[in-house]
């Protein structure tokens, strides 16, 4: 499998559905038998990512391949995976209605009613940690034990899962989230 291929395509699908930007959002895959993260590059149009801009980062967090400086979220994804080892992929957004929650410090609790329930329960919201630094993933373990979703205070959310598949599929429920849960009214980035 070709790491950097695979998440330039689908940095490309989460710019496209306008979940990351040039400048806010990142995705990483880890290739944990090489012991390389690939993490999308800092402040490039996620649209026009080809494998040659994507950060390779080494066990030991030097970057080691790509065209690109890597993410400075890289901290985040590099505690994700070092406390989940069952985690391959990760998605950092700014999805609307859950950066909403994000952004007032509060878990989000998913509705009883809302057919959703049954799989997801709450996200929990971590409190600020400035981006860039390690301050911005305090408490993660604990928040994805029960969930591949946490929120990050005044700042986002993370979706990690074991694969790319799995973790774009928690992307395409948010449509669900939105129509599922009584949210109301329409955004054109959901």
């Amino acid at each position: 499998m070709d790491y950097a291929q695979q998440l330039a395509f689908f940095a490309n699908i989460l710019e496209q559905k306008r979940l990351v930007t040039a400048l806010e959002g990142n995705a990483s895959m880890i290739d944990r038998n090489a012991g390389l993260t690939y993490i999308t590059p800092s402040g490039r149009m996620k649209l026009l990512l080809q494998k040659e801009d994507i950060s390779v980062m080494g066990e030991n967090g030097t970057q080691v391949g790509g065209r690109g400086k890597r993410s400075s979220e890289y901290l985040l994804h590099e505690a994700v995976y070092r406390t989940r080892p069952d985690v391959n992929a990760i998605v950092h957004c700014h999805c609307p209605y859950l950066t909403a929650y994000a952004l007032r410090y509060q878990d989000f609790i998913v509705p009883e009613n809302c057919s959703l329930h049954a799989v997801f329960r709450r996200f929990v919201c971590l409190p600020y940690g400035k981006n860039g630094t390690h301050e911005i993933h305090r408490g993660i373990e604990t928040a994805l034990s029960d969930s591949p979703v946490c929120l990050l205070g005044g700042h986002g959310v993370v979706c990690v899962s074991n694969s790319w598949k799995a973790v774009s599929g928690c992307w395409k429920q948010r449509r669900g989230w939105q129509r599922h849960c009584g949210w109301r009214g329409r955004s054109r980035y959901l």
